[in-house]
């Protein structure tokens, strides 16, 4: 899969309004960040933006580069993007390695204006898969620095006071698991229990493989009603309603914003 190494300047892409006007800056006063996994890019959390434009939250998608930069220095540089968007609350939904990235940038800064927050999938304990990977010498290169107080263990502990959902999976099936085989009590990559926090508000599991987290409409629907009432629907799924449209991907720029010292 191409990585994503892009070096612009931070800046959230135009979107047209009906009827093609230009409307740049959707600086509203809650905006909910989304920040993809490993081996991703902002541009697939299309379907998950969407939904959640569709029940009335203000998205934006980033990109960042976990290959040189660790889960630490990239947190910085989310919390300076967040910054520049005007933004007077925070919402952060994270898949897979983003959910690390999110507690690094809560250890740094825990003065942030947050709402919720939604994991999917995330190994907030290490990553098992991951540490068979770095064994490999052939395979340690595609993770990157996401090793470091990362995928092999060491991310900060989550102490609230934030509402913070969690969003697992069952599907067994991911390619790494053809390797790696990491059992049935999984979503094919990342192990149940990897994914466990003190101080969670919520937590549901869904009939998901670990990539397909973020290309489910029923996982972003519950997303959605995470953020809005601060719980998952722990029964039939509901219509969702109308709303905002979502935002294109911001890229965290890995020159501008690599963190001094």
């Amino acid at each position: 899969m191409r990585v994503h190494d892009r070096r612009a300047t931070v800046r959230g892409a135009p979107s047209k309004a009906p009827g093609g006007i230009e409307r740049r800056g959707r600086r509203g006063p809650e905006v909910t960040f989304l920040v993809h996994g490993i081996w991703q890019h902002g541009s697939l959390l299309g379907l998950l933006s969407r939904v959640l434009g569709a029940r009335g939250l203000n998205t934006r998608p980033l990109s960042y580069d976990f290959l040189n930069r660790s889960p630490e220095q990239n947190a910085a540089a989310l919390y300076r993007t967040i910054q520049r968007s005007g933004a007077r609350r925070v919402n952060l939904v994270a898949h897979s390695l983003g959910g690390i990235v999110v507690l690094h940038l809560l250890e740094q800064h825990p003065e942030m204006p947050i709402g919720r927050i939604v994991f999917l999938g995330s190994p907030v304990k290490g990553s098992f898969v991951a540490e068979r990977m770095h064994a490999n010498r052939l395979l340690r290169p595609l993770l990157g620095r996401s090793i470091e107080r990362g995928l092999l263990g060491g991310a900060p502990r989550y102490k609230g006071p934030w509402p913070l959902g969690i969003i697992t999976g069952s599907g067994s099936f991911g390619i790494s698991s053809l390797l790696y085989p990491v059992g049935e009590d999984s979503d094919g990559v990342v192990r149940e229990q990897e994914t466990e926090l003190d101080n969670v508000s919520d937590r549901i599991r869904l009939p998901y493989s670990h990539s397909n987290l973020v290309f489910s409409r029923r996982c972003a629907e519950q997303v959605a009603e995470f953020l809005l009432v601060g719980r998952f629907r722990h029964g039939p799924a509901d219509a969702a309603g109308a709303g905002a449209v979502a935002d294109k991907p911001t890229t965290i720029d890995s020159q501008t914003d690599t963190p001094s010292g």
